[in-house]
């Protein structure tokens, strides 16, 4: 028997309702993961996600779908399916393969990215994995490659916004396991 409840819309209150309207049409899908569901008993939490989300991977955005394949390495490299899953979706709707993707999976130090998108993805995931360990100089080295301080800035929040989805998710599928 699973811990959490999930909610469906006609039980929800309707500012978790709202929120899960939001989350839906920027998703362009039907149904959300169940995290939402499971959260919209809170909608405090709720509007927290939708909002970090909506404030942190902004749609449209400057990055374009590096930011999709950075979400993704995170998700696999913390052994997210629930935040995988979508990531690789999204991905293989604009076009990836799925070799491609399995790829990137696989060896992330190889990414067959234009060099741009790749320091983009890199510092991302470094950013996400080991913040303790960027130093000054890793800084510099991303104004060198023609990255504002802006720019860098939205990428630690870009690593920030899945450390949070992940643990959120993470967290929210152990009380659905059996066992």
């Amino acid at each position: 028997m699973a811990f959490f409840e999930l909610l469906t819309e006609d039980q929800m209150a309707p500012e978790a309702r709202e929120y899960v309207e939001i989350a839906k049409k920027r998703q362009r899908v039907d149904r959300l993961p169940r995290l939402y569901y499971a959260y919209a008993g809170r909608p405090k939490l709720l509007k927290a996600f939708v909002q970090a989300q909506q404030e942190l991977i902004p749609i449209p955005n400057r990055f374009g779908s590096v930011q999709g394949i950075a979400g993704m390495l995170i998700a696999h490299a913390k052994r997210c399916q629930s935040c995988f899953e979508p990531n690789r979706e999204f991905l293989l709707k604009l076009g990836y393969d799925e070799a491609t993707l399995e790829g990137m999976c696989q060896a992330p130090a190889r990414l067959p990215l234009p060099e741009r998108d790749r320091h983009f993805v890199e510092f991302t995931l470094r950013a996400a994995l080991d913040p303790e360990r960027l130093k000054p100089g890793d800084f510099g080295d991303m104004e060198r490659a023609g990255f504002a301080k802006d720019e860098i800035l939205e990428m630690i929040g870009v690593a920030a916004f899945w450390n949070f989805a992940i643990t959120l998710a993470s967290a929210v599928d152990a009380g659905f396991r059996e066992g």
